[in-house]
């Protein structure tokens, strides 16, 4: 980075934008800024939109729940909504990202706009279909979280802001759970799987099942979910489970590094995706999917 030549301070979302397209030179926005000095973004100055109404955890009427960008995760780990929401499932990722004293400055946005392929929170919110709130000077638009990424540090914003996300109220009741594979506690995930079903009538009529640090954007498994849609709950076999696993550890694309091989997170992804399928359905009552591999709670773990 850059020797930063100023720090701007935006009092609302569109005064933000207006002062990061203002120059000269190229800035960056900037919350938590646990990052900062991690990137390779070449900033001449900052916008800070902590001040620009952007932080904050908010409920509709009909059940959408809004997370302003600049929420900090320890707030979304603490929100009662959250805790409510899928089972809680973004609540409790959002409780491992790091130490108390990063997750209180790091904040959702911040986590998703730099684009990790293994950034926390991303596979948990496109399992239950979060929308990104975009910004720039004349208008707002919303996509899906699933096209929010474009490569490696790469998001779709260019100029534009990320207000916040935007959880469904459909997704509410669903079934989900997530799991990050580190080496510790603090270390970035080596895998993460993140599985959501909605079961209607015993019939598994969604499912979303979302993976991140195994290619070069966090993705999600189309195959493998469109093999779980109108499948009966109770006709499911530990086999067929397994296919579904199957599928998806064969859309990753992982690299190899010093913290684990291509082909051991492939077969993480497996294992982790049989494993997730396997919970969310037995609170259906689905009890012939045992899955011998025991793990640690549901909450990721060491590997």
């Amino acid at each position: 980075m850059r020797d930063l030549k100023e720090h701007r301070i935006a009092n609302s979302p569109a005064e933000a934008v207006a002062m990061l397209n203002a120059g000269p030179g190229k800035g960056c926005y900037v919350a938590g800024g646990t990052d900062l000095n991690l990137g390779n973004a070449e900033c001449d100055y900052l916008v800070d939109i902590t001040q620009a109404g952007l932080n904050g955890i908010n409920s509709s009427d009909q059940g959408d729940v809004l997370i302003g960008a600049a929420t900090p995760l320890q707030d979304c780990f603490n929100d009662i909504a959250l805790k409510e929401y899928a089972g809680g499932a973004i609540s409790q990722v959002a409780g491992q990202c790091g130490e108390l004293s990063i997750r209180s400055k790091a904040t959702i946005g911040g986590n998703l706009c730099n684009a990790s392929p293994s950034a926390d929170m991303a596979p948990v919110l496109m399992a239950l279909d979060a929308v990104c709130i975009i910004l720039d000077e004349e208008s707002q638009e919303s996509i899906p979280l699933a096209e929010f990424f474009v490569a490696p540090g790469r998001t779709v914003l260019e100029g534009s802001l990320l207000a916040g996300v935007i959880l469904p109220g459909e997704a509410a009741l669903w079934r989900c759970r997530s799991y990050r594979l580190t080496r510790s506690a603090e270390d970035v995930p080596l895998v993460q799987v993140a599985v959501a079903v909605e079961v209607t009538d015993g019939v598994i009529s969604q499912a979303r099942i979302a993976l991140g640090a195994v290619a070069p954007i966090p993705l999600r498994s189309q195959l493998a979910e469109n093999f779980l849609v109108n499948q009966k709950v109770a006709e499911l076999t530990p086999e067929m489970v397994e296919d579904v696993a199957l599928l998806a550890a064969s859309e990753c694309d992982p690299l190899d590094d010093e913290l684990a091989s291509a082909e051991y997170r492939t077969d993480m992804v497996r294992v982790l995706t049989r494993r997730m399928i396997c919970r969310v359905l037995a609170e259906e009552g689905m009890v012939t999917c045992v899955d011998a591999d025991h793990v640690e709670g549901d909450d990721g773990g060491a590997a």
